[in-house]
């Protein structure tokens, strides 16, 4: 074989070699089957294909220098784990500066920069992306059990009540409505409570504009709490007389009743007792 021969042969070996090279080293940082290979990632794999994030390859979120691959790589072929070793969960960690690239800087998501909640919970509360929404494997919209792990004293104590934070909460509400403040008050319940437009019956509209959390805090017991909580009994003549008694008996919250149909349902005796005035003319 001639001089030209062997140097066409050298080089078209280097090419192939090169194009080999370099698809294998594709394959390894881009190609999300790589990660496949190992037998630990097939349910990552199997999640994240199902995912929103399915055209987001592995390495576009999980950014590992060489020294970190090399290591992966030994531990997998020396000691064939059955399960991801605490000392390597590092990896799995992802700063909020990758999320940024797509649902930040690019514009694809608003609500990060534009809603209550995200913008409480990245500026204030110093949370990353991943304390919310990594909870559990490739699984990124968070369950309520994510945000229990940081307001483990929250969790409801009305079992009716079997529903995410966020129903509540309006997380996603604009900061231009409501700031940083994703606390529900009475507009946010009455988005489901449609039904209790007049707070109290009794004096009428007295608590139109106060939230319900005043008496209702799901977070901290089944019942509302008593109404001597914020009101002092009134020394009259009408509360002398019914002291004892609950103050719903007579103050029917969320319903629309008439003074003397209150009284009525108590006592039923006086139905005919002056019927077309208020009890309440006479009776101070």
């Amino acid at each position: 074989m001639d001089v030209k021969s062997i140097v066409a042969a050298l080089i078209i070996s280097g090419v192939i070699l090169g194009v080999v090279g370099a698809k294998t080293f594709v394959f390894i940082e881009d190609d999300p089957r790589f990660c496949k290979t190992c037998h630990l990632m097939e349910e990552a794999w199997n999640k994240w294909y199902q995912s929103p994030h399915r055209n987001v390859t592995c390495h576009e979120c999980h950014v590992a220098n060489m020294e970190e691959n090399m290591r992966l790589l030994v531990v997998y072929f020396t000691e064939r784990p059955e399960r991801v070793r605490e000392d390597i969960r590092e990896h799995v960690k992802i700063e909020n500066e990758r999320c940024e690239e797509c649902h930040f800087k690019q514009g694809k998501w608003p609500y990060v920069a534009e809603t209550a909640g995200h913008k409480f919970h990245l500026e204030k509360a110093h949370a990353n992306c991943i304390d919310c929404h990594g909870g559990r494997i490739h699984k990124f919209v968070p369950d309520r059990s994510e945000c229990w792990q940081c307001h483990s004293d929250k969790k409801l104590k009305i079992k009716s009540m079997d529903f995410h934070c966020t129903n509540c909460h309006p997380f996603l509400a604009s900061v231009n409505e409501r700031g940083e403040d994703i606390k529900p008050h009475q507009q946010d319940c009455k988005k489901c409570h449609t039904e209790r437009n007049i707070i109290l019956a009794l004096p009428e509209g007295a608590h139109a504009n106060t939230d319900c959390s005043y008496c209702h805090q799901p977070h901290v017991t089944e019942e509302p709490f008593s109404c001597e909580t914020c009101h002092t009994m009134p020394k009259n003549p009408m509360h002398t007389k019914h002291e004892g008694k609950d103050c719903r008996s007579c103050h029917q919250p969320h319903k629309s009743v008439g003074v003397r149909a209150i009284c009525e349902s108590c006592h039923t005796d006086k139905t005919n007792h002056y019927p077309t005035i208020k009890c309440t003319t006479c009776h101070k």
